[in-house]
């Protein structure tokens, strides 16, 4: 089993929305705590575009939540992934992303209800913890 890299100071954590993404005032005032908190404790934050809209329920077309997410496993200074919210739609990208990808750039990745589908799969087809 792949375990990927611990964080460690000035490691960067990058927060993305593959389903819904946040819009109302206190998530956006969570959002923006929950980055200066992390920042106190020596992490850098990214936090992809989509992040902070909603539309239908999603943060943006599959595409553009597919590319968000991606950017940041791609990234090596990214070692951390979270996902800002939960929502039904990261089933419209999991069929999109390329598993080998995932597999060559482990990353921890936390998020709400529905990263379960992407956790399971990293577990299950990629070997990652």
């Amino acid at each position: 089993m792949i375990f990927p890299e611990y964080i460690k100071s000035n490691d960067i954590i990058g927060v993305t929305a593959p389903s819904d993404g946040n819009y109302k005032e206190v998530e956006l005032t969570r959002l923006a705590y929950a980055r200066t908190r992390l920042e106190q404790r020596g992490y850098r934050v990214y936090i992809t575009e989509n992040v902070r809209q909603s539309i239908g329920g999603k943060s943006g077309p599959a595409h553009e939540r597919l590319e968000q997410l991606m950017e940041l496993v791609e990234n090596s200074g990214v070692k951390s992934i979270v996902f800002a919210k939960g929502g039904d739609f990261l089933m419209e990208v999991l069929s999109l992303l390329d598993y080998e990808v995932l597999r060559q750039n482990p990353k921890w990745i936390q998020g709400y209800s529905d990263s379960t589908g992407l956790l399971f799969t990293m577990t299950t087809m990629c070997d990652i913890a």
